[in-house]
Parts: C-alpha cells; sequence; structure tokens
C-alpha cells in the first residue's frame, strides 16, 4: 500500500479526487478544510459514460506532479485572519447524503464533523423548471452565498488572492463549487461524483490534518475496473467504493 502524505496548511494541492483514494489526516486543534471542486451539471438522461483511465497513477509525489494528479498551486500572498474571525464566528452543520436524514459513511466521527457549503449547487427542480427560467441543465445557486455573505465574500477574497480566478460563481473561474469542513475526519473515498479535479487547502490553529493519497488503493482499482470492464470501460456499476463519498475502510 502506498499512502503519500501532503501538507496542506495553507498550501492549496490540486490532486484527481474522482479516483485517487483520500483522506486526512487526524489532527489536533480547529482545523478548517477547504475543498474546492466542479459539479456535473447535466441532466442524467444527457450523460455519457465516463471514462475511467487505463494508466496507473505514480507511486511518488514527483510523478503524480508531472501526471498533474496531485501538484501544489503557486499563490500569491493572502492573509487568513479576516477569513479564520468569521470562520470561528459561524454555526457549521454535520453533513447529510443527498435527499436522506443520514451521515455520509466516509466520516469516522459525523456529529463532530460539521460542514458548509457554497457557490453554485445541483438544483432539484425539474427539467421543464429550469427551462422555463431559462437554465439549460441542472446548475443552481446555493443558499449559503446569501445567508452567510460575509463569510462567502470573505472566502472569495482569501482564495483569489492565493490564486487568481481561483473560485466564482461562472465559467472563468477554476472552481465553481467549494464545502469548507470543520474538524471533519474521513476514511478512504472517491468524490466520484464531481467533474474534474479537486482543489483543497486546510486553514486554522492546527497541527497534522496532512492530506493523505493511497495510490496502492487507486490502482487496485483502475486494475479491477478493467477487468471487470473492459480496458476504456465506463463506470462500475458493482463496486461501492464508486458511489460517491462511499467509505472503503473499516473504522480502526
Amino acid at each position: 500500500m502506498t499512502i503519500l502524505s501532503y501538507d496542506i496548511h495553507e498550501r492549496p494541492l490540486v490532486f484527481e479526487s474522482t479516483q485517487l483514494y483520500h483522506k486526512n489526516a487526524p489532527h489536533e486543534g480547529t482545523r478548517y478544510a477547504i475543498v474546492l471542486y466542479n459539479k456535473d451539471f447535466r441532466w442524467a438522461d444527457t450523460k455519457s459514460p465516463r471514462v475511467d483511465r487505463t494508466q496507473p497513477f505514480a507511486t511518488d509525489k514527483e510523478g503524480l506532479a508531472q501526471s498533474a494528479d496531485a501538484f501544489y498551486l503557486d499563490t500569491g500572498t493572502a492573509d487568513p485572519l479576516p477569513l479564520l474571525g468569521e470562520l470561528d464566528k459561524t454555526t457549521f452543520h454535520p453533513d447529510r447524503c443527498s435527499g436522506q436524514a443520514k451521515p455520509h459513511t466516509k466520516y469516522v466521527n459525523a456529529e463532530n464533523s460539521t460542514f458548509l457549503s457554497f457557490g453554485l449547487t445541483l438544483c432539484r427542480k425539474s427539467k421543464e423548471q429550469q427551462a422555463m427560467r431559462g437554465i439549460p441543465d441542472r446548475r443552481g445557486v446555493n443558499k449559503n452565498n446569501t445567508t452567510h455573505i460575509r463569510l462567502f465574500t470573505t472566502l472569495c477574497t482569501y482564495l483569489n488572492q492565493l490564486h487568481p480566478r481561483l473560485f466564482g460563481l461562472d465559467n472563468t473561474f477554476f472552481y465553481t463549487s467549494l464545502i469548507v469542513a470543520r474538524n471533519a475526519l474521513c476514511r478512504f473515498h472517491l468524490d466520484s461524483l464531481n467533474k474534474g479535479n479537486a482543489c483543497i487547502l486546510g486553514v486554522g490553529d492546527y497541527t497534522g490534518g496532512e492530506l493523505l493519497l493511497n495510490t496502492g488503493m487507486s490502482n487496485t482499482r483502475l486494475e479491477r475496473l478493467s477487468h471487470v470492464l473492459g480496458v476504456g470501460g465506463g463506470q462500475c456499476t458493482e463496486c461501492g467504493a464508486c458511489d460517491d463519498g462511499q467509505a472503503v475502510e473499516k473504522e480502526e
């Protein structure tokens, strides 16, 4: 098993979160993990089967950086103190599976792992309702953008000072959705319902909490998929680990 550890404390790391198993290491203190990503807003009946990669992941950091599967962003100067001030006075809530009143299985301690999401989100309106609004897909605007407007604007300022146009609400930005996780601890999982890579960084007064990438587990999955589906096959329909956010690691 090959596990690589990345320090993400105020250091944005871009990584292939849909096919690289990942989790955060334990930490001490108050840790806010900011995860930026893009959702697939197409309607289910217009999506083509997802094609899995056929090349295995590199098993060292240099190789992952060369293949653009995991690399640090070049960053500018950004003061995290205004953001931390807003985060510390904001109430966070336990995460729940979409449409269900139960926690995601990927969290080790779901009730003490709390979250807020921002940016664009999947709208629950029908295709007809969206069409009447002039929107061709499931794109919607997260209500937290206005409910927590001071935190949202401070997040945007901080992130876009770190890297130009890192986060915003249209396709001119690298990422249009994000989640802030407060003291969350995950098991190894995939974010297979997202589109493309993700970017993660941590802020706060904490130690530990590195991002761990399990390239050995990821390559084993690729081998299994190529055997079950054939090289270049579509999305696995037999493996529960391919579901969004589902854990594949037993709790210790």
